[in-house]
Order: structure tokens, then sequence, then C-alpha cells
């Protein structure tokens, strides 16, 4: 029913140029140029409707009497106080702005680069929470920015399509001009290549960097779900959310640039080709050179193999029979040739080993709970330093062994309490040269007192 109702009001919606498109279209501009009232009248819309017939050479066009009608579904509307007057609706300004904006698309000045990195940025510590992330690049928020790279990159093929015409017809006139007033028509057109895929190249960089950073605030999210199941259970549920949430609007941003990437392709072929056109021109004119060469050469051997006589002009040595233009024909090629086709490269996703990351936190997990310990005794040790005034590395080694049964504890504190006495100048060590066992242990050292 949708379909069958826009088709049978098309016409109503967009005017062919003669029963009320060109006549929308003067009444917009002379509006915006402050040529006619914003309500204007029948005597102001017959005086265009004849300029439009003067303008392009018509007898005559269709009379406002027949056309009128049509215009005031969408286009026209009367004055309620005054309905000899008229004014544009917000649809016929709308449809107007539309196709200006698309004949001189304000992004064609403007660099791409400048607007990815305008709408996608992220500065270091900026985004903490999740309700920050959804409000700068949530799915909703982030239409408008969108929209601005994909209207960027429409007026950039838009672009590269006029320039490919007029590369095109510049070959065309190749038979027609010089050698240097082609190459200086082409130079001017293919700069506008150069600099697009510049634009192009930075443009793709710091679209990377973005979804980079990008990706690393996610990290966190997962990071802080994953202390929380350590640490603080009561607010897993919430980070498990905000992660998710985090990841949706990653996975939105990267399909979005997926899309822009295709695009790109699309434009990087379009700058390839023309740079084939531009070899292919140089090609052109290397063998029009050679062919020219290759006439002086046969110019000078005939005047110098030839003499002028009564008879007329006689050339000299048989010519051309034996003394012709004549060039040796190189040969070039390789001593050795690759016939194999290359190799492609292959990605090979490998697939997540539960086990061995398990493993792997499993370790992370116990050597983190080891430190702790050690920080403990550390502290406890000098929490006894503080309190006696004096601490026995002998005894306090025997207390870590007994309780903790992990001599490698008891070698870290002594090491830890051993440097505490180098930092501070009102700790001293007394070393004895008298051996001391560990019980149970196979170590002995030097007995030991640090002392304050």
């Amino acid at each position: 029913m949708k379909e069958q109702q826009l088709y049978s009001k098309y016409d109503l919606l967009l005017p062919s140029k003669y029963d009320g498109g060109y006549l929308i279209i003067a009444l917009y501009e002379k509006l915006k140029n402050r040529e006619i009232e914003e309500y204007f009248t029948q005597k102001e819309i017959n005086e265009i409707l004849k300029d439009i017939a003067v303008d392009f050479n018509l007898d005559s066009v269709r009379q406002w009497s027949n056309i009128k009608d049509n215009l005031f579904h969408y286009f026209l509307r009367s004055h309620p106080d005054e309905p000899w007057k008229y004014y544009l609706t917000d649809y016929a300004k709308n449809v107007v702005d539309l196709m200006v904006s698309k004949l001189e698309n304000p992004y064609k000045n403007h660099p791409l680069k400048k607007s990815v990195q305008d709408s996608f940025t992220i500065h270091h510590g900026e985004i903490k929470t999740i309700e920050e992330l959804e409000r700068k690049f949530g799915r909703i928020f982030i239409q408008g920015s969108k929209k601005i790279i994909t209207d960027h990159l429409e007026s950039l093929e838009d672009e590269l399509r006029e320039a490919y015409k007029e590369l095109n017809d510049i070959l065309r006139k190749e038979d027609e001009q010089s050698a240097t007033s082609l190459v200086r028509d082409f130079t001017i057109v293919f700069r506008k290549f150069g600099e697009r895929a510049e634009d192009i190249t930075e443009a793709i960089i710091s679209k990377d960097k973005f979804l980079g950073d990008l990706l690393n605030v996610v990290d966190h999210f997962y990071r802080k779900m994953e202390d929380d199941g350590k640490f603080d259970t009561d607010n897993v549920q919430k980070s498990k959310s905000d992660w998710e949430r985090a990841q949706e609007i990653y996975t939105d941003i990267r399909e979005f640039f997926n899309s822009v990437d295709q695009k790109v392709h699309i434009i990087r072929r379009q700058i390839n080709h023309a740079s084939e056109k531009l070899t292919e021109l140089q090609e052109q004119f290397s063998a029009r050179a050679f062919f020219r060469l290759q006439l002086k050469k046969l110019h000078r051997t005939i005047l110098e193999s030839s003499q002028y006589t009564a008879e007329g002009i006689r050339f000299s040595n048989n010519f051309p029979l034996k003394q012709v233009v004549y060039e040796p024909v190189r040969m070039l090629y390789p001593r050795y040739y690759e016939f194999e086709l290359p190799k492609p490269n292959i990605i090979v996703n490998i697939e997540a080993d539960e086990t061995y990351e398990r493993n792997e936190k499993q370790k992370i997990a116990k050597e983190i709970n080891r430190q702790q310990i050690i920080n403990q005794w550390v502290d406890k040790a000098k929490d006894i330093l503080e309190g006696k005034g004096l601490l026995s590395v002998d005894e306090l080694m025997n207390s870590i062994v007994d309780e903790e049964k992990d001599l490698s504890i008891a070698y870290q504190v002594a090491s830890r309490m051993t440097a505490y006495t180098s930092e501070n100048s009102n700790v001293f060590i007394d070393v004895e040269q008298k051996i001391i066992s560990l019980s149970q242990q196979d170590l002995s050292l030097w007995k030991t007192r640090i002392m304050k």
C-alpha cells in the first residue's frame, strides 16, 4: 500500500521542470537573494514563468492555472489572512537545499582527515564511565558524525568522478593539442588525485588510531569486570553490563568504518586508474618522440648519401638498398625466472585455549598472593624493629618458614629488610661471623641483627 501511494504521488513530490520544478527553484533563489518578499503574489509568479521561457528558449511554459493544483500539495501554501499571496513550504526549501548541497557540496574543500579527527578522537583519561562513552560515541549520539563522514566521502567520489571525466576529455584531444599543453592540463587535473590520495592515507591512519584507543577503553571495562569478580562481587553485574554496552558501541563504530573502508577502496581504485592514464600518456609521448627521432636519422642519411646533378638528385652507394636506417634489436631478459605463482599469505585465526588461559591466570593469582604475603611479613618485621629496636634475621626467617612453609618467601623478606637498612640512615645492621642454620632447611647464614 505504501509503495502504491509513493508511485501515485511521485509527480507531486518531485514535479518535472516545466510543470513547476523550475518555478520552485526560481522562487527559492529570489527569496534567498531578497528579490521578492516571503509572501509573494501571482503577478510575481507569472513574471518568473515568463523569465523561464526566455532563459530556456521556449515559446511558452505551462500557465500558473494549470500547475498550481499539483504544487499546492507539498510546495506552496496560501497566506491564511491574504489568500492572494503564497509562500514556499519547508518541504520545498529542503528539496532545493538538497539539490544545492549535492551540486555544491561543502565538504569538497574540507580535508577528510580533519573530519575524522574532529568526530572520532579519544583523549587520554577522557572516558571513565560507560555513560561518558555512550554520550560521546553511542549509536544515537554518533549519527551526526557518521553523516559528516558519509557526506564527505560522497563529495570526494563526485569530485574525483568529475576530474576523471576531465582526464578522459584531455586524452581525446591528444591529436589537437601539443605535448606541452597536454601535460600541463593533465598535471592540473591530476594534482587533485595526489592531494586526495594523501588526505585519504592520513584519514585512514587517524581512523585506525581511534579504533585502537576505543578498544583500549573497552578493555578497561573488561578488566574492571574481572577485578570486581575477584574483590567486589556485589558490583559484578553492573560491571558486566557496562562491558557489554561498551562492546556494542565498539562493534557499531567498527562496522561503520568497515563500510567507510569499502568506499575508500573504490576511491583508491579511481586514483590508481588515473595514474595508469598518466602512464599511458607518457608512453604515447615516448613513442611519438622515438618516431620523430627515426625520421631525423632518415633525413640526415638521405642528405649525406645524395648529390645534386643536372639530371636531378642522385643517391650514392646504391641508396637506399645498402644504407638504410638500421638499429639492432636489443633483447633484455632476466637470467632466472620463477614460473611458480606466489603463495598467498593466509591468516589463521587461532582459537582460544581455555585450559592454558585458566592455568596462566592461576599462576598470576598465585604470584600476586605470594607478593602480598611478602609485603605483610615486611610490614610485620618493620613493626618489630620499631617496637623493640632490634630484629634478628634468623629468628624472623624461622618464623616465616614455620608459618608459610616456603623458604623463598623468607629469603625475599630478609632481602627486603637488608635493603631497608641501606635506605635509612638511622637503621644499622650487625653481622657476626657465626653460622646459623635454619631449622629443617638446607640453608645457613651469618648471625645477623638489625638495630635502630
